[in-house]
């Protein structure tokens, strides 16, 4: 019995020590010993010569750090463009812009301008020779919690639905601006209303000022085409407008506070004050000012159409003000593309728009 296991034991042993010499041997240099495929591979006639090498994209733009050179300090961002000097009329309910661009070139400039307001899909509902008229926009980027609020109280949010009327000129094109309120009930009846000029709202006039920016990019991109006509347009070109989206007023380089005084004054604004350099749309006793009383009223009115007059409070800040009676701060700022007026509008709700209607004020 004993032999018996002693010759197991010994077996076992055996096995163990193969196992572990195999697992001993190296074989990292085994490669050495391979051969490679001699066999040539055959392609059809004209096709590309395979290159077995590393490829890198762009590779001849890399620079070469050991190649000496002088630093060069890069150029600023502009931050002030031209605006082009477009012909604007108003005429009841409707925008009217001139512009130098035939009738195609025209309606893809609206319809570009469109797919900006709308997002994705086909923006145009109807279009003609005469005509473009938009799909109804707004409500476009809803969250969840508010389709489900639509979905079951059935109050659908108003859209806009903007109409562009077209007239062709000798020098152009002749582009109409309306727009009129798109309402939808619990029945899914759906109401127009009629249709109005960009001068109703503040928000109405910030989208007509787009599309006036949206012009005036597409005019500019143009003088290389026809420079003669577009270096005519940068002349003659007062208005420019920032990075921010606010309006200025370029200057001769030799003016200073007195001129923008005498300007203002020229205008149909009002002077406020000469140092700091102030202005207002209205007289210095309309102004709204801290500490003084103004009148409450009730909401409701009398039969007669006039307010109910609550009672007197005194103002203490100026964040409910409108434009109309606010104090506005001006500036000259002198820029790399000129001298330039400016005027702090940021405490109204439509910035950009106080500052167009100043702006356009001053020039004219």
């Amino acid at each position: 019995m004993t032999y018996v296991i002693a010759k197991k034991i010994a077996m076992a042993s055996a096995v163990a020590l193969s196992m572990t010499a195999c697992s001993i041997v190296d074989k990292a240099d085994d490669y050495q010993l391979s051969r490679s495929n001699n066999t040539e591979l055959v392609v059809p006639n004209g096709s590309v010569v395979a290159q077995d090498k590393l490829v890198i994209p762009n590779e001849n733009k890399i620079s070469n750090i050991s190649d000496k050179t002088e630093f060069e300090t890069p150029a600023l961002p502009e931050s002030y463009l031209p605006f082009a000097d477009l012909v604007v009329s108003w005429e009841d309910d409707i925008m009217w812009v001139e512009v130098p661009l035939d009738l195609e070139a025209t309606k893809v400039m609206v319809k570009n301008f469109l797919s900006s307001l709308y997002g994705e899909g086909d923006p145009i509902d109807e279009i003609s020779d005469t005509s473009i008229v938009s799909m109804p926009i707004g409500g476009q980027k809803q969250g969840s919690l508010l389709s489900l609020y639509y979905n079951i109280t059935r109050l659908y949010p108003d859209r806009t639905v903007y109409q562009f009327p077209l007239e062709t000129h000798t020098n152009g094109t002749k582009i109409g601006f309306q727009h009129r309120v798109v309402s939808k009930d619990q029945n899914k009846i759906v109401s127009y209303g009629d249709w109005s000029s960009p001068k109703v709202t503040d928000g109405d006039y910030a989208i007509a000022l787009q599309l006036l920016s949206a012009i005036s990019r597409e005019f500019l991109e143009q003088k290389d085409t026809n420079t003669a006509n577009a270096a005519s347009v940068l002349e003659s070109k007062e208005i420019w407008v920032t990075n921010d989206g606010q309006y200025v007023l370029r200057l001769s380089s030799s003016s200073d506070a007195s001129d923008v005084a005498a300007l203002v004054e020229q205008s149909d604004l009002y002077l406020i004050s000469r140092d700091p350099l102030e202005l207002a749309f209205v007289i210095e006793d309309d102004v709204a000012k801290v500490g003084e009383l103004r009148r409450i009223n009730l909401p409701t009115k009398t039969v007669d159409g006039e307010e109910l007059f609550l009672f007197n409070m005194r103002r203490r800040n100026l964040d409910n003000v409108i434009w109309q009676k606010r104090i506005y701060p001006v500036d000259l700022v002198q820029r790399a593309e000129g001298l330039f007026v400016e005027v702090d509008t940021s405490a109204t709700e439509y910035p950009d728009v106080v500052s167009y209607r100043i702006m356009s004020a001053l020039k004219n």
